[in-house]
């Protein structure tokens, strides 16, 4: 079976080797050309420009093709050798397995995984199964494909057991066998053991470039000895051929979705959160105090902060880091279903409803429910979710039973909750229930000392996923640390993403920034138009020149204050609480700021 595996290995690798030596050829012509269209860039030789700049389109298009028509027949050549070991190999489960999988001609890693789990569960005899990713450099990891899972949420209750042994298989970077985990003298008390009568199992860890970065799980639970001595074998080749597969088809995943990523090392969800600012320091020191608290607590903070991430660190800091954590985004999902989605639903509760519902909030029983947005909550659904809150019980739709869960809750919004209480758009009483613990995570233009700090942490992740090493020149890292990212902290991991994904070489250039970042600098202070530079423009004469200098100065300051400070309540569409925490002052410091204003016009 191994030599049959060393075969295909050999082929692909010939061919996945020509593949790189074309690229790597045609991507040092486009660099040539992108260094002859830079020197041009500070000529106005415009035509010329435009030349290199259609030659350059027709030079990727070429490589585009080039490498559509390497890959295609790289997969069908692997397709046929594992075809012909179909005819000959000792055991032809491996080869039956592979068949499928690369035949299927997908454009997917889903949908390749998914096949392939269909395939290994049939030859071994598993009654259920799935494929898992895994980012070492952060530890996140997220089911990509399942089979007879009922979701593929890695946090929910059916998935505990196999967390336990998750982390064993990806820390040691080695397969696990276990013939009766109800008998197992290590796992045998396990409380999920127990109660989903987990027996049969093998899970074999994914490698890439000697380190795991996922692993395949299958399942038998109907009787003990399910597998063979020959199952992990199996499992091994495959996840070996898996992963090698998917790096040449360039299927392998990037980043993971945000609902199901969990951590399988809640040690690191702290670490996540990257800053020295001392807004950041203060925020991680009142994370690791609340942890473990029951109280409620409200995270508060723009679009983009990382309000998930400090909901997944009181999650994972806390003794309920090993039962779910459920994350339920209440903008993401329509009014009529979102109640039936929290609480869940009974047969026949309403039209469509053809069996029993688990809502997202039970499913959290004894972990953490975090509701994102919730101040996209319909006005109804907020008395029935403040009735939870205040006895932890609920009633499904249809149903006749009071459901009692233990969940702590973490609400997180980008809106002023309060403003909105005031206008009648939120109930008060909610308001106040969930805030009982408020949590406020800064904006990037508040800690612009840790771009630089997150530009680190951002290029070694997706250096790492996409196995390419990439500095940033010091040009490309000062325009960036100019920009206001009105998406903090989500925009610049985005961006970086982009940069490296696309990145040529082994740098990122000035020139790789998109337009809107570029022209940053044009707003940037001018010495000869800044009404400050004419003021101080001349030396001082006497003290009455000084006295006069500073009447000046403050009238500017004045206007540039007021001209700030319109522009902020404009953006908040007049909303003085959101302005004010905009700019980092208090309502009431906001409100003397206007006074001052318009007392300097009178």
């Amino acid at each position: 079976m191994k030599a049959d595996t060393k075969r295909i290995k050999n082929l692909a690798e010939s061919l996945a080797a020509l593949l790189e030596r074309e690229q790597h050829a045609n991507q040092a012509s486009i660099s040539s050309l992108l260094d002859a269209v830079e020197t041009l860039r500070s000529e106005t030789a415009d035509r010329r420009l435009l030349y290199l700049t259609a030659q350059l389109k027709t030079l990727r298009e070429r490589v585009d093709l080039l490498t559509e028509m390497a890959r295609r027949d790289f997969l069908a050549k692997i397709g046929r050798e594992a075809d012909e070991l179909a005819q000959d190999a000792s055991d032809g489960r491996v080869a039956r397995v592979l068949i499928a999988a690369v035949s299927n001609k997908t454009h997917s890693y889903t949908d390749f995984c998914e096949t392939l789990l269909d395939s290994l569960i049939e030859v071994t005899g598993a009654e259920r199964g799935f494929v898992l990713f895994y980012l070492p450099e952060s530890t996140e990891a997220e089911v990509v494909a399942a089979r007879n899972f009922q979701t593929r949420n890695l946090s929910l209750e059916e998935y505990d057991f196999s967390r336990t042994l998750l982390r064993e298989v990806l820390q040691r970077d080695r397969p696990l066998f276990l013939e009766d985990a109800s008998q197992d003298s290590t796992y045998s008390r396990e409380a999920s053991v127990i109660k989903f009568e987990i027996k049969s199992i093998i899970a074999a860890p994914l490698r890439q470039e000697g380190r795991a970065i996922g692993a395949l799980y299958l399942e038998n639970n109907s009787h003990p000895c399910a597998f063979d001595e020959r199952d992990p074998q199996i499992l091994e080749v495959v996840a070996e051929f898996m992963v090698f597969y998917l790096h040449h088809a360039h299927l392998l995943p990037a980043t993971f979705e945000r609902d199901s990523r969990v951590f399988l090392d809640a040690s690191r969800a702290s670490k996540e959160i990257v800053g020295r600012d001392p807004k950041v320091l203060s925020l991680l020191e009142v994370v690791n105090r609340i942890a473990d608290s029951p109280a409620t607590v409200l995270v508060e903070g723009e679009t983009g902060t990382g309000k998930e991430l400090v909901a997944r660190a009181l999650h994972y800091q806390s003794a309920r880091r090993d039962r779910p954590f459920v994350a339920i985004n209440c903008a993401a999902i329509p009014d009529n279903l979102l109640e039936s989605e929290l609480f869940g639903h009974e047969k026949g509760a309403f039209t469509g409803a053809a069996g029993r519902y688990i809502g997202r909030i039970e499913q959290g029983d004894g972990g953490t429910v975090f509701l994102d947005e919730v101040s996209e909550l319909a006005y109804p659904l907020q008395a029935k979710l403040l009735r939870f809150l205040q006895s932890n019980e609920f009633d499904r739709l249809g149903g006749s039973r009071t459901i009692r869960v233990d969940v702590r809750v973490v609400a997180a919004t980008s809106k002023d909750l309060k403003a909105l209480t005031q206008a009648g758009k939120f109930q008060e009483a909610l308001f106040y229930r969930l805030n009982v613990i408020p949590v406020r995570i800064p904006a990037l233009r508040e800690r612009k000392g840790d771009i630089s700090l997150l530009i680190d942490f951002f290029l070694h992740k997706f250096s790492g996923v996409y196995g390419k090493p990439v500095r940033m020149e010091r040009e490309v890292r000062e325009r960036l640390k100019e920009y206001g990212f009105p998406g903090n902290v989500r925009e610049l991991e985005n961006l970086i993403h982009r940069l490296v994904a696309l990145a040529t070489g082994d740098a990122i250039r000035i020139g790789d920034l998109p337009v809107e970042i570029l022209q940053t600098r044009a707003a940037r202070v001018s010495l000869q138009t800044d009404p400050l530079a004419g003021i101080l423009d001349a030396p001082l004469a006497d003290f009455e020149e000084l006295r006069l200098r500073k009447q000046q100065i403050r009238r500017v300051l004045a206007d540039q204050e007021l001209a700030l400070v319109e522009r902020a309540i404009q953006e908040a569409d007049g909303n003085l609480t959101l302005a004010a925490t905009r700019l980092g002052v208090h309502r009431i410091t906001l409100h003397k700021m206007l006074r001052r204003a318009k007392g300097s016009d009178n």
